[in-house]
């Protein structure tokens, strides 16, 4: 048992000890309480922060951080101000309030982020001894949106009655309510009265009152109809007019009505039509041009194209345009050297180019020129292009005939030269025969008889041969002729160790050709045979067979040289195409046999396979001996 002393100090100290636990349940409480309140203060949308009078920041939460444009809190802090005023006055007037009353609400201010975007905000603002405590909110869109309702009412207003637009206010009835004075000038009326007075259906031609009376039928099923449509009206003094019409619902004196835009377009339209005959006009203009014309854009996409230039690339139009030129024409990844279109952007004058375009086995010639704006920039370009193959052969054929007539001149005036010796040789030889002389000195003076005999026929040959002809077609024996060639080249042929093997067919019906170009045919085939055969292996066998076959006799010049590679057997024929080194050949000797054997209605390829030597083929009409046409 406990006296009334001791029962005094147990109750004391049970109270005691009821004091502390409730302290500690309070302080717990307050310690979740404060928990809560940071997490709510972190996550809150609203921009929180606290900082001294100084301005040095105690603490901002992600939201302001984000506000502000910067990446983390310790970022923003190492500024060493929460909110940059775009207009300094601004915070001596909220520290001015602060100081005065100790709490500033609904603050409305302009700031400026991390990147200098300036933000509308209101801020909170509590000061308690020398800390601030505060929350932004961001109004910059909210700002941004009252200024443009304020306008738009603004324009709204001033539109309406001053607008050169017609615009009149209709209800569900289609009764006019309101007309500004641009409505009633377009219909020809006085007054808003006069033109209600003209009923509905008169003011419309019976087309288009039809339409508008379906597009009506349409809106009372709720079928989805375009509010802008083209009607023809009737003014007041009959005249027709075309206009425009944008319907859109809207509130009038608290009421839904439906305002109507009525634009005038009937002088468009026929402005509108004028263009449309012209640019029909200049399109076939366009699509009557022979040449290539396209039009490209400056990252060489084609925009456009004539008739001719889908023609020439076998295409629709629509499946030219957006294309690139260089992948179309030159099938390449990026435009090469021979591109005109990056010259023209970079100079801003028209640029030529002329190239052989190995992609379509052609040469063209292209003029590209700028097309500048109303700013003098340029946009586009226009590319003219034609194919010059034939003009280069010819160019081609002229030039080697210029060097062969040069070549032929010298060579006659060498052969002139030898033959005055040769004369004496063979005059002298023939006197000293007549005589009696040892039987192996005549032995002798045969062989120099002989071989000077001999060396004649080639100078007289070489002189037919460099002699200027006119272009004759006559009657024409192909194994002389190629016998012709074999006394020029016998020489060259002794000497690099080649064997000839001639196969003449004996009965082969005379041509009707030009003799001294069939010689040229015939001796550049040779002359490249004997060139391959002696780089091969120092020497070989040429093997020369004439032949009838059907209407044409057929000329094979056969070689036992390296042969041709089968990538290279399509293109032997185009001009300066060659395999042979640099140097050593032009690449035109079988270009001009080709243009040759052309004109005289043949033809000419070859037959090869590498390592199995090579065969040129060239086979000629035969012509009829009383007409000499050919059969």
């Amino acid at each position: 048992a406990f006296d009334d002393t001791e029962i005094a100090m147990l109750v004391e100290l049970a109270g005691d000890i009821s004091l502390g636990i409730e302290r500690i349940r309070q302080q717990e409480q307050l310690r979740q309480s404060e928990e809560r309140y940071r997490t709510l203060v972190d996550n809150a949308l609203v921009g929180v922060f606290r900082t001294n009078l100084k301005g040095d920041i105690l603490y901002v939460n992600d939201a302001l951080v984000r506000m502000f444009g910067f990446d983390a809190a310790e970022e923003m802090i190492a500024g060493g101000a929460a909110v940059k005023y775009k207009n300094p006055s601004d915070r001596a007037i909220l520290i001015k309030e602060l100081t005065e009353k100790g709490r500033v609400n609904s603050f409305e201010l302009e700031t400026l982020t991390k990147t200098g975007e300036v933000k509308n905000v209101v801020i909170s603002v509590v000061l308690e001894g020398d800390t601030l405590s505060g929350m932004l909110l961001d109004i910059t869109e909210r700002k941004k949106a009252e200024e443009q309702l304020r306008t738009a009412e603004q324009n709204f207003r001033n539109s309406i009655d001053d607008s050169p637009l017609g615009i009149r206010i209709i209800n569900a009835e289609r009764d006019t309510i309101y007309a500004n004075r641009a409505m009633l000038d377009i219909y020809g009326y006085d007054s808003l009265e006069e033109l209600n007075a003209t009923p509905f259906e008169k003011r419309y031609t019976p087309e288009s009152y039809a339409e508008l009376e379906v597009r009506d039928e349409k809106r009372r099923r709720e079928e989805s109809v375009p509010p802008n449509y083209e009607v023809s009206i009737v003014c007041k003094d009959g005249r027709i007019r075309q206009l425009e019409i944008f319907r859109k619902e809207v509130l009038w004196n608290g009421k839904r009505q439906f305002q109507m835009l009525h634009r005038d377009v009937t002088e468009h339209k026929q402005a509108e039509e004028k263009i449309l005959q012209a640019a029909r006009e200049w399109q076939t203009t366009f699509d009557s041009i022979s040449d290539w014309v396209s039009i490209h854009d400056k990252d060489y996409k084609i925009i456009r194209v004539n008739k001719a230039f889908a023609d020439f690339v076998k295409l629709k139009p629509e499946e030219i345009i957006g294309r690139r030129c260089y992948e179309l024409i030159h099938g390449e990844k990026e435009a090469g050297n021979y591109c005109s279109h990056q010259e023209a952007l970079d100079t801003g004058k028209s640029a030529y180019k002329e190239f052989y375009n190995p992609h379509l086995g052609i040469y063209m010639e292209v003029v590209c020129s700028p097309i500048f704006n109303e700013k003098g920039e340029i946009t586009t370009t226009i590319h003219i292009g034609r194919d010059i193959t034939e003009r280069k052969r010819m160019e081609t054929q002229m030039m080697v005939t210029d060097r062969l007539a040069s070549i032929g001149e010298l060579a006659s005036g060498v052969a002139h030269e030898l033959n005055n010796p040769l004369t004496g040789i063979i005059g002298f030889s023939e006197l000293l025969l007549d005589k009696k002389v040892p039987a192996d000195i005549r032995e002798d003076l045969m062989v120099i008889n002989r071989e000077a005999k001999r060396t004649a026929q080639v100078v007289r040959n070489l002189l037919t041969f460099a002699r200027k002809h006119p272009e004759e077609k006559q009657a024409v024996n192909i194994n002389s002729t190629i016998s012709i060639v074999l006394g020029l080249r016998a020489y060259e042929q002794k000497v690099n160790n080649i064997q000839v093997i001639t196969r003449f067919a004996a009965d082969l019906p005379e041509l009707t050709a030009d003799s001294f170009q069939l010689q040229q045919v015939f001796l550049n085939i040779i002359i490249n045979a004997e060139y391959f055969m002696i780089e091969a292996h120092h020497g070989g066998t040429l093997t020369i067979t004439t032949e009838r076959i059907d209407n044409f006799v057929r000329v094979s010049i056969a070689d036992d040289g390296p042969g041709i590679a089968q990538e290279n057997l399509e293109h032997i024929f185009d001009p300066f195409f060659t395999t042979k080194e640099v140097g050593k050949g032009t690449g035109l000797g079988l270009s001009i046999c080709h243009g040759t054997v052309t004109a005289h209605g043949g033809r000419i390829y070859a037959e090869s396979e590498l390592g199995k030597g090579a065969t040129f083929i060239v086979e000629l009409p035969i012509s009829n001996d009383k007409t000499g046409v050919t059969e």
